[in-house]
């Protein structure tokens, strides 16, 4: 069985549990507790220098990197269509993934740190600079993302794609951070029926 070094707490391990729930594969789950430093101890440095979670060991393989991890879970189970097999679409994939991981998520997560994260961990008030910020590139990009739902009920087209379970997993404390929905309703729409879905509920951290 492949062991999944994790957090519950983060969207980015989200992102391979999530993976893993909707394909159906069994991981043992090692949970690290980050308070404790014990993503920073040498044996887990030797697994990944980063200091980050997730990391993924299957046998003799480590393997770093939600958005890769999620590449190599759904590749095991072709035919379940999480990442498509023709070239074109892998692309597309890789494409948003890499617009998440770029673009998306870093303002996401500014805005669940300052609204959720920081009260949540004792770590004194929301940065309302920050937050507005980030708001702006949130709203920015999330136009984009709308965009790409007008005509199709996934990113990619009409199947689940491990691209639409990137970017959900971004969105992991949208709710309680005061995500804009309201202003992008084919983003709200699509997030929704995420949402619906049996693995996302299983892998929901605790708010």
């Amino acid at each position: 069985m492949m062991k999944l070094y994790m957090n519950v707490l983060s969207p980015n391990v989200r992102r391979a549990r999530l993976t893993a729930a909707v394909l159906d594969i069994a991981l043992e789950e090692i949970t690290l507790d980050l308070s404790k430093g014990e993503h920073k101890t040498p044996a887990y440095l030797a697994l990944n220098p980063n200091g980050v979670v997730p990391t993924l060991v299957d046998g003799d393989y480590v393997l770093t990197e939600s958005r890769a991890i999620m590449q190599y879970l759904a590749s095991t189970k072709p035919e379940s269509g999480l990442l498509p097999r023709d070239e074109r679409g892998r692309a597309d994939v890789a494409r948003w993934q890499f617009w998440d991981a770029v673009h998306f998520s870093p303002n996401v997560g500014t805005l669940a740190f300052q609204r959720v994260l920081k009260q949540r961990f004792g770590m004194g008030a929301p940065d309302e600079a920050k937050i507005a910020e980030a708001l702006t590139s949130v709203r920015r990009f999330s136009a984009v993302l709308n965009g790409a739902l007008e005509k199709t009920k996934h990113l990619t087209g009409n199947a689940l794609t491990i691209a639409d379970l990137t970017i959900a997993s971004s969105l992991t404390y949208a709710r309680p951070a005061k995500f804009p929905f309201e202003e992008f309703p084919r983003v709200e729409a699509w997030f929704s029926r995420i949402t619906e879905l049996d693995a996302w509920k299983r892998t929901s951290p605790p708010m």
